[in-house]
């Protein structure tokens, strides 16, 4: 009886603590494991240069080749990429309707409370488009607050609303648009004045209009920060909080492709420049608490 006892124990004890790993893997499986087994998806605003669909129908653009090009090593081949009203992204992976986000984001605080993100890919500054010739004569946030009569066009849910506010552009002189392309018929249609959008979307915008009656305001003035120097944004993957080993491993994977050099040959083929790499000791964590 002892002996039988005994090995009635064992197995009770051996199917206890296979229900128990079986329970912590479960518990701890994230967008790695699911990434291998199942793919993933990474929401997209069909914007360029960042992630759009080409002519073929396929998705392609400047994050799409960066995030195949981390994910590959990580065993992660398969990913599918929904289109979204950019404003929709950040809400979009707060309620789990896609894994990532794979659109061109700014790190804001705002948005850290919501989402988690990749360490930065890519900095950028603002740019605007304007009529040809520049008649406003519009090089800044700051002349068109002083101005008080122009119209400018960007995007709901982005960081240059908040940006246009701080600089003291009155909120009914912003009109949103869903569509950077929309934004733009808008300034040609010459129902607002200029176009505001992070500097890479305003290259690729007018490259992808090749229109004579506009143009990129040049020079044109970053925001200063306290010091009065220019201030950059910093783009970055959205990532679901919740998951430090998926970020740990993402992040290891974007410095590998940084110091290899891949990084910048990817991007170069979209317009970029080393000018838009971030510093590498630049981080999602110090820029959340920003």
């Amino acid at each position: 009886m002892t002996a039988l006892f005994q090995r009635s124990r064992a197995v009770v004890c051996g199917a206890a603590l296979l229900a128990s790993g079986l329970f912590s893997l479960s518990a701890t499986a994230g967008l790695l494991e699911k990434g291998r087994s199942e793919g993933l998806t990474a929401g997209i605003a069909n914007e360029q240069p960042y992630a759009y669909l080409g002519t073929d129908g396929q998705p392609t653009g400047a994050n799409i080749e960066v995030l195949k090009a981390i994910l590959a090593p990580l065993g992660i081949t398969r990913i599918s990429t929904p289109i979204t009203d950019f404003g929709a992204l950040v809400p979009g992976l707060a309620a789990k309707r896609f894994d990532l986000i794979g659109a061109g984001l700014f790190i804001t605080p705002a948005r850290c409370k919501v989402i988690a993100y990749s360490n930065p890919v890519t900095r950028s500054g603002g740019a605007f488009i304007v009529k040809a010739g520049n008649p406003l004569k519009l090089h800044s946030l700051k002349d068109v607050a002083e101005n008080g009569q122009v119209r400018l066009a960007t995007q709901p849910g982005s960081h240059q609303v908040q940006e246009a506010k701080d600089s003291g552009i009155a909120t009914a002189n912003v009109v949103l648009f869903d569509k950077d392309n929309e934004a733009l018929a808008a300034l040609e249609a010459g129902r607002v004045e200029v176009v505001y959008f992070p500097d890479a979307e305003i290259i690729g915008l007018l490259k992808k209009a090749n229109s004579a009656t506009v143009e990129r305001a040049l020079p044109f003035q970053q925001i200063p920060d306290a010091q009065g120097q220019p201030t950059w944004n910093y783009h970055a993957y959205g990532l679901p909080k919740g998951d430090p080993a998926f970020a740990q491993a993402f992040n290891e994977q974007l410095a590998r492709l940084r110091a290899s050099g891949e990084l910048l040959k990817i991007l170069q083929k979209y317009g970029y420049t080393e000018n838009e790499l971030p510093p590498a000791d630049v981080t999602a964590e110090q820029r959340c608490g920003a």
